[in-house]
């Protein structure tokens, strides 16, 4: 996508806080994740949301659990109000998506970046 600098698999949004470097066996309360990196010339934050609710299929979080809830991390008040209308946009709020301020976030091990363009069964 243009504007789109890196991205990188991690986990972020622990609400304890209390494992640091957290990897896929301890991963307890955080969230798999992506942080996107991007240029807000080329790619303005809504577009980044069009895209996440393109790909993106909420999870049922007493079925699906901390690890893979579904949840948009915001880091500024304003990225909090676009998101809000998004979800709203697409009657996503009251629903499983929870956005959440963005905290500690934590590099998933290399297995877990561009995963799908690695793996020969992956069915994305």
């Amino acid at each position: 996508m243009e504007g789109v600098i890196e991205t990188v698999v991690g986990y972020s949004g622990s609400i304890s806080h209390s494992t640091l470097n957290p990897t896929y066996r301890n991963i307890l309360d955080y969230a798999e994740s992506i942080r996107v990196v991007y240029n807000t010339e080329k790619l303005p934050y809504e577009q980044v949301l069009d895209y996440f609710f393109e790909f993106h299929y909420p999870s049922d979080p007493k079925y699906a659990g901390t690890q893979y809830r579904s949840a948009i991390f915001v880091h500024t008040p304003e990225q909090q109000v676009l998101a809000e209308a998004a979800c709203k946009q697409r009657g996503q709020i009251g629903t499983f998506i929870k956005i959440e301020k963005a905290s500690d976030f934590y590099r998933a091990e290399e297995y877990h970046q561009k995963y799908v363009e690695k793996s020969t069964t992956a069915r994305y």
